[in-house]
């Protein structure tokens, strides 16, 4: 399978290492395709071959939420038309003996997520764009305010003669840090307008594009995408399973966090 076309980078908080996640097949049909392990499991029904690529952080307000990115395709081998959606494809978290890691929101369940759905995804990234344009026509109206208000300081400095030249001065070079600030705000304002639409813009067109999406197979028909899986950074090994069928298929990967040292400049 060919990489995905566009790169993640997840940078940890320590200061001076980066953690990234790699994933080692352990099925047995895996073999090495332009440097990925891709593994192939047959059911009934169907046949599934995936790949581990990268690892997506989706910054969502209030969280950020990492994900495992799977090159991913289902053929139908049977004889009547099959329903594929992502939710259908579940990861669940085990611990270094193969045991289900606990759910930390409840220890009385195991930690086990469904993949992401791109058509919620694109409904959530035409609300952020949306939210970005609001942000940038109340700044827009912010500056405004401001440079009137700067104006009439500059008139009421200008016109002043009863203050002394020293308060004059005082007043110019205020006024004067006062459009600075506002000239640097405006072009702060749109850079970062332009940054976050760029972002989204980005996300939404590969959601489009590249993702696994909603989809019915006809018989003989194959459907190829990226399946995105909530990663766990405690869990050893990871089980990826699509229980639909009436014959469940199974992944199961190793997870390694490997640590680099930054490079000093």
């Amino acid at each position: 399978m060919k990489p995905l076309l566009y790169v993640f980078l997840f940078l940890a908080s320590t200061a001076c290492t980066k953690s990234t996640i790699r994933l080692q097949s352990l099925n047995p049909d895996t073999h090495q395709e332009d440097g990925l392990q891709v593994a192939r499991q047959l059911g009934q029904d169907l046949k599934i071959v995936t790949s581990f690529e990268s690892v997506y952080l989706s910054r969502q307000r209030g969280a950020k939420i990492e994900y495992l990115i799977f090159d991913t395709e289902v053929t139908n081998l049977s004889e009547h038309p099959i329903e594929i959606k992502p939710s259908d494809f579940e990861i669940s978290a085990l611990d270094g003996k193969k045991n289900l890691l606990p759910s930390a929101a409840d220890y009385s369940g195991a930690w086990s997520r469904k993949a992401l759905d791109p058509d919620q995804e694109l409904i959530r990234v035409d609300r952020q764009m949306q939210q970005e344009q609001k942000v940038l026509k109340f700044n827009k109206v912010f500056n405004t305010v401001l440079l009137i208000g700067l104006v009439a300081a500059d008139i009421s400095n200008q016109t002043n003669n009863r203050q002394s030249y020293r308060e004059f001065a005082s007043k110019s070079v205020s006024i004067a840090s006062g459009w600075q600030t506002l000239a640097i705000k405006r072009v702060a304002d749109h850079q970062r307008f332009a940054n976050r639409m760029d972002q989204l813009s980005w996300e939404k067109g590969n959601f489009q594009q590249e993702t696994f999406r909603k989809t019915v197979l006809n018989p003989g028909e194959a459907l190829r995408g990226k399946v995105l899986l909530e990663s766990n950074r405690d869990a050893a090994f990871y089980r990826m399973d699509y229980p639909v069928t009436q014959q469940p298929i199974s992944f199961l990967f190793e997870q390694k966090l490997i640590k680099e040292k930054k490079r000093r400049r």
